[in-house]
């Protein structure tokens, strides 16, 4: 086989008693980007994402019985699913698609710790999944992505630490210098008309060179951080019309502006709203509010009318976004990752469990693929024209799950009752039903 995808196919290569998600050489990556050697951001080609999506139509299992099928309730044990994860281990094989994929869910809207099993699960919708044209691995019938074991993994490593992150973040905006440069650039440039053109747009990609990519709070080889920074890079390019969004009812923020506008850097940035997060009285059983993906603009020279309708335009039509791009879709699994994740945190649902699980957590026995490090962003990649006026786009994706428990969270007596369905048994195997 001559591509292997890490981040859609995850192989386990067992060494003893260790394990690492492996990769190798000729890797693809997908989520509509590519990395080069340098850590510069690029667009993936259509030839490698058909490659892509020809791979994984030959290489994806089909769902086992009985996970293949749509429901609104799917439980994961997590105990069962890192001793079934250990046994891979043990005997040196491959680690199943449907434990990479986490069963088939959708979403996470329970999470219940069961200490007279030392339990704790993960509970919510599923359906059985398939590769789409560009080898992106989505639920049958939804079409969205379905959950992933490596991001889940991540996000749960991450805020298991003692000091976890307040924020998870990625940025593209030039430095301090780039911006100086370009505010002297336009002092000299006031006008821009047919006879300096040439010479301002040379001056321009000289001064701004390369963008850099920040990323705060998780490690910037990781698939998590890949995915906020494939979703940053499409939403520029889309605003800027470099590339169209393939959702209905989405323009191009260049399209709503006048093209008699001076030379404008808007910012725009995504940030996950949760909906409020509720419990039991014993706080062994959380219902998880939505998430919705909320964009803004931020603009230094005032009020960006056109920027904060496409910021509208964008909420209002994510979910069509989500399907026709599904690395938005995988950006809102993520934020319902790190708020599953930073809740078993705060709440110390594994301790009150006593809920161990000696392989998910162990990043010696179970390692993380290490992908390239994507670290700065082409200038041509994120520039647009309009008329003479230059748009360059600037923002980045916040991600915030301690704050939203911080703020709320709430009693819901009706869980209690809840509860007795939740925590019925899912006998030996590692989900149900």
């Amino acid at each position: 086989m001559k591509y292997l995808c890490p981040v859609l196919v995850v192989l386990i290569a067992c060494f003893g008693n260790t394990a690492t998600f492996s990769q190798n050489s000729d890797d693809l990556y997908g989520n509509g980007i590519d990395v080069d050697a340098d850590g510069r951001v690029l667009p993936l080609s259509q030839e490698k994402s058909e490659d892509l999506g020809k791979m994984m139509a030959n290489v994806l299992e089909s769902p086992p019985e009985n996970m293949d099928r749509k429901t609104a309730v799917r439980k994961i044990s997590l105990k069962k699913l890192d001793a079934q994860v250990n046994e891979v281990v043990e005997q040196g094989k491959f680690l199943p698609d449907s434990i990479r994929y986490l069963g088939g869910l959708n979403s996470i809207d329970y999470i219940v710790a069961i200490p007279e099993e030392n339990d704790v699960l993960l509970i919510g919708p599923a359906e059985g999944w398939q590769s789409d044209a560009a080898g992106n691995v989505v639920g049958t019938q939804s079409r969205l992505p379905v959950l992933a074991l490596e991001d889940f993994l991540t996000a749960l490593r991450l805020w298991n630490q003692h000091a976890p992150p307040r924020t998870v973040a990625c940025a593209i905006e030039p430095t301090q210098e780039t911006a100086a440069k370009l505010v002297k650039l336009h002092q000299r440039y006031p006008r821009i008309n047919t006879n300096n053109t040439d010479a301002y747009f040379s001056a321009l990609e000289e001064s701004y060179g390369e963008c850099p990519v920040t990323i705060t709070g998780v490690s910037g080889s990781s698939r998590f951080a890949r995915i906020l920074v494939a979703a940053d890079f499409k939403m520029k390019r889309i605003a800027l019309g470099l590339e169209p969004s393939q959702a209905r009812s989405i323009p191009s923020y260049v399209g709503l502006i006048s093209a008699s506008r001076p030379n404008i850097s808007p910012q725009f940035w995504l940030a996950a709203e949760y909906a409020t997060t509720s419990h039991d009285s014993k706080k062994l059983t959380w219902r998880l509010g939505d998430v919705k993906v909320r964009a803004s603009s931020r603009e230094s020279s005032g009020m960006d009318r056109a920027a904060l309708n496409w910021c509208r335009s964008l909420e209002e039509n994510y979910e069509s976004l989500a399907k026709a791009q599904p690395v938005f879709g995988e950006l809102r699994n993520n934020m319902k990752l790190a708020l599953a994740a930073a809740l078993i945190h705060q709440e110390k649902l594994l301790q009150k469990a006593d809920c161990t699980l000696p392989i998910l957590l162990d990043e010696a026995k179970l390692k993380l693929v290490s992908y390239p490090i994507p670290k700065s962003v082409a200038f041509l990649s994120v520039k647009s024209q309009n008329g003479y006026s230059t748009i360059v786009a600037c923002g980045g994706i916040e991600i915030n799950p301690l704050g939203a428990l911080r703020n709320n969270l709430k009693l819901d007596s009706r869980i209690d009752s809840e509860r007795a369905r939740l925590v019925q048994t899912i006998g030996n195997e590692w989900w149900s039903p």
